[in-house]
């Protein structure tokens, strides 16, 4: 967990391989999460399931204050190695995605993760076992927020629209034999256009791209299930 007092822009879109919280508590950014950009603020909280392409953009001159939690160690992802994951796991899927917390919610999220960073940082006995029941209690209000407030953030486009298009199609179709030339006929442009065009837009190649889903998605499942890798 990591409170930033003065976050500032992203260098560049990318994913990981883990699951990351972020909390808003004060201070106007821009969001960029899967293929739209929303506008945030105070009280946003953001899930962020594994390769998930995200960049936070604040305004010029601009910072703001939030929290993040990685749920990694050393970069290797947490899954169900970790016995604690059993009960975050499931919660994680339901906090997926963005939401704007009603005001009587803010307050208690933002304690709540005070309470997980000082108990880290002060080391306290037993400090692990509080950590992750404060983590608990944090998703489980807001799942039960999710499920009662859906919350309308503002969407300030900025992605390519072909881009954006051709991201939706490789997330629902990563599975299958998915090539540069077959999505590019798809979408009706040469396979160098879309290669120029996706890399500008997203800073990553298409394979690398499609790729780098790929594993993230494997290591999602592998973490939050008993299959096997082979």
């Amino acid at each position: 967990i990591i409170k930033k007092s003065h976050a500032i822009t992203n260098p560049t879109k990318h994913f990981h391989s883990w699951w990351e919280i972020l909390y808003i508590v004060s201070g106007n950014r821009s969001f960029f999460y899967k293929n739209r950009t929303f506008d945030i603020a105070e009280g946003t909280f953001i899930c962020i399931p594994p390769g998930t392409l995200h960049r936070a953009i604040n305004p010029i001159g601009e910072s703001c204050v939030l929290f993040n939690v990685y749920f990694a160690d050393n970069n290797v992802p947490l899954n169900l190695d970790n016995h604690r994951m059993d009960i975050i796991y499931p919660l994680l899927e339901k906090c997926e995605g963005i939401k704007s917390l009603e005001p009587e919610y803010q307050n208690y999220v933002k304690e709540l993760l005070d309470k997980i960073g000082n108990e880290i940082l002060m080391e306290y006995e037993y400090a692990d076992s509080m950590s992750w029941s404060l983590l608990e209690q944090l998703l489980v209000t807001v799942v039960r927020h999710k499920e009662n407030n859906l919350a309308i953030l503002n969407i300030n486009d900025n992605m390519n629209p072909l881009v954006s298009s051709v991201i939706d199609w490789i997330n629902s179709h990563y599975t299958e034999d998915v090539t540069l030339p077959l999505v590019a006929e798809k979408f009706n442009i040469t396979p160098s256009h879309l290669s120029r065009t996706f890399k500008k837009a997203t800073r990553f190649t298409f394979i690398e791209y499609l790729n780098n889903l790929r594993i993230s998605k494997s290591c999602r499942l592998l973490g939050s299930s008993n299959l096997s890798v082979f």
